[in-house]
């Protein structure tokens, strides 16, 4: 697998050149007439090295360019004894903090199924357990066995700090909307079989929830189907929650994720097939998946809605199961939506 993930010291050379513009300017120099090519040769290459140097320090030594992605360098992934792969990654998007991608592959692939990959959006900060506040999402759908019985590849990434998956537009090193479909989505593609049609889900709950309703409504062309429980869709101010400012910038910009008026704006991507799973279980934020309900019913957009009891605000509240059932088997009903990764389709962006 590790074969797919190869450095790209072109790409390298641009993003340091960046930072040494001098530098740049100088390898894009024309030729002098009266040089000899061999002189010139002998001139650029220490450039070249100091340069490819400079991009190997803001990220380390040892971490590779993930092919397809427009920022991401991988470096040597471990696998625990369940079979889960944590590969750490660094992205121009996030700073080049350091993070960790957890991914799980079915243990056989099954050519009669379309593969699909399933993005698990985390609700805090650093990687989930079962011991964590609110619980782990990747960790159960692998108890659940999803990957087997549905074909599915899980991937789980993690952030150094509070996800809303939000562009911070006035922080370039917070632009997780532009990690998850930029970086995040053309290397989990790298794990599908060569040759087949396949699918990309989101899922997530809480802040999560509202993130994989964000990616789905502003990037209909990157996800087949999301689902999403308990969250709070009607957010309206960026004041409401101490995090949104870091993951937004300005209520200008949050403006632009409103998701009352992304499913208004964006009704007609999501009216031919069933791509939306949404909750309306007694929890934290019910009033606002009736209202999210409500909306989709009266622009007559197909979706599952699933009301219930009370359930506690976590991953394993025992939702999960028929979340990814249910998901899958609509969008299965379909041919996929999906298009070639790395497409932020929002041109605000």
């Amino acid at each position: 697998m590790f074969t797919r993930l190869t450095y790209s010291f072109r790409t390298a050379s641009r993003l340091s050149a960046r930072a040494i513009p001098n530098a740049r300017q100088e390898l894009c120099r024309p030729l002098d007439q009266t040089r000899s090519r061999k002189g010139y040769i002998a001139a650029t290459i220490p450039a070249i090295l100091i340069i490819g140097l400079l991009a190997a320090r803001s990220v380390g030594y040892g971490w590779f360019r993930a092919t397809g992605t427009s920022s991401m360098y991988v470096g040597t992934p471990t696998t625990d004894v369940n079979g889960v792969l944590c590969y750490p990654v660094r992205s121009a998007y996030q700073g080049y903090r350091e993070q960790v991608i957890r991914v799980l592959r079915p243990r056989y692939d099954d050519p009669a199924k379309d593969a699909a990959t399933l993005y698990i959006l985390p609700v805090d900060t650093g990687i989930d357990t079962l011991s964590s506040t609110w619980g782990d999402g990747f960790e159960e759908l692998r108890l659940l066995d999803v990957a087997d019985r549905f074909n599915l590849t899980l991937v789980a990434p993690s952030f150094t700090y509070e996800p809303w998956y939000g562009d911070n537009r006035i922080d370039p090193g917070r632009r997780m909307e532009s990690f998850v479909v930029d970086d995040l989505v053309p290397f989990g593609d790298k794990f599908m079989p060569m040759g087949r049609r396949h699918r990309r889900y989101v899922i997530g709950f809480s802040k999560s929830g509202n993130g994989a309703l964000f990616l789905i409504l502003r990037n209909p062309r990157i996800f087949d189907a999301a689902a999403a429980w308990d969250c709070p869709a009607e957010l309206q101010s960026l004041s409401r929650f101490s995090a949104l400012t870091m993951n937004f910038g300005s209520q200008t910009n949050y403006d632009s994720y409103n998701i009352p008026a992304l499913v208004s704006r964006n009704a007609a991507a999501f009216r031919h097939q069933n791509r939306l799973w949404i909750s309306g279980d007694q929890g934290i934020f019910t009033a606002d998946m009736v209202q999210l309900h409500n909306q989709l019913t009266a622009l007559s957009i197909p979706h599952t809605w699933v009301q219930g009891g009370h359930r506690e605000h976590r991953w394993d509240s025992g939702w999960l199961e028929g979340a990814v059932s249910e998901l899958v088997a609509g969008a299965a009903a379909s041919d996929p939506v999906a298009g070639p990764a790395g497409m932020l389709e929002n041109s605000s962006k």
